[in-house]
């Protein structure tokens, strides 16, 4: 194993247990377990068969970008190869990506490049899903978020970093800016430089495998079913603020920050968005007038429950796709 493959896996580790101890440093063990005794686990269990459904969806949608590269696959082989991948992310950030891939490689032919390229096409159209929804979320909640700072004793330290957060956001904007500029001259130009031409090749696989998009050839099918996958990941935490008298006066807008949350923690570089996830949740939560502690306990519930699927499905599908009869791919070409 490469040294530096040793030190991210490292990193990753320790900036968890970091994030970990600092959310749950003042949390009663005895207290989260009495407070099991009070959740409804019908719901739990709703939130965990969203999920695979959600997979499901994004399986299919695997299919339509890999079809018009020359691989018509089953759901079925590809959904092994997705939670596969979900399961690996689990020890380690972004192996799922590569853990996917291979699998897809392995058992059905396709090479690595083309199945991370269609990974990249997804990643990057969730990316600007997630802004997006972040946007909607501020502006559809903006009266609850800005009556939560100035009834609190958040809105003194708000106002005596003002320069701080203004600057902030002003280096972002900045910054986005650069980075796009940036980005077109890199990709206009050719390099004597290896390394240069090596990184230039990797963004203009980014922007091709956006670009691929196009190539579909069931425009709708794609469209319904990225709808459907973040409706179910909206449905999969809101369902849960019912499986709790603490969370379930919660509405459609608090469903919709906690998926917001839930997205940036889990693209957070610690494994499974560990520490991220539960600081992040719980925080949402109490701008929503949820005590700290039931939103950690709701926050703690509703990962756990995604981990355990991760676990059993991801776990399942992994040892069936080691045992599946390989596909030998003779009558697809690219």
């Amino acid at each position: 194993m490469k040294i530096s493959t040793v030190l991210k896996f490292s990193v990753s580790i320790v900036l968890a247990g970091l994030i970990f101890y600092f959310v749950f440093r003042n949390v009663s063990f005895s207290d989260f377990t009495e407070r099991l005794s009070s959740v409804s686990y019908g719901w739990v269990f709703l939130s965990m068969v969203l999920s695979i459904v959600s997979h499901l969806l994004r399986s299919y949608r695997w299919n339509l970008m890999l079809e018009p590269l020359g691989y018509k696959l089953t759901l079925w082989r590809t959904f092994l190869a997705l939670m596969s991948g979900y399961l690996a992310n689990l020890a380690f950030p972004r192996l799922g990506e590569v853990t996917r891939c291979g699998v897809l490689k392995r058992n059905d032919g396709v090479p690595i490049t083309v199945g991370f390229g269609s990974v990249i096409t997804e990643r990057v159209l969730d990316f600007l899903i997630l802004l997006s929804l972040i946007a909607l979320d501020l502006i559809l909640e903006m009266d609850q978020i800005l009556d939560y700072f100035m009834t609190s004793v958040r809105y003194d330290q708000w106002r005596a970093n003002g320069w701080l957060i203004t600057a902030v956001i002003a280096i972002l904007l900045v910054g986005g800016v650069v980075g796009v500029l940036g980005l077109r001259y890199i990709l206009k130009n050719e390099y004597s430089n290896e390394t240069l031409n090596k990184i230039r090749a990797k963004l203009a696989d980014m922007v091709n495998g956006l670009m691929s998009i196009r190539k579909v050839k069931s425009p709708v099918g794609y469209i319904l079913s990225t709808i459907g996958i973040w409706v179910l990941y909206f449905l999969m935490s809101y369902v849960i603020f019912f499986s709790m008298d603490a969370t379930s006066f919660l509405g459609f807008g608090a469903g919709l920050s906690i998926l917001a949350a839930a997205g940036v923690a889990m693209a957070a570089p610690v494994q499974g968005g560990i520490g991220a996830y539960h600081a992040l949740v719980s925080g949402v939560l109490t701008i929503y007038g949820v005590e700290a502690t039931t939103g950690l306990f709701f926050a703690t519930m509703l990962h756990t429950s995604q981990v355990i699927m991760y676990i059993v499905v991801g776990g399942a599908c992994l040892v069936i796709s080691l045992f599946v009869k390989k596909r030998i791919r003779t009558e697809f070409s690219i």
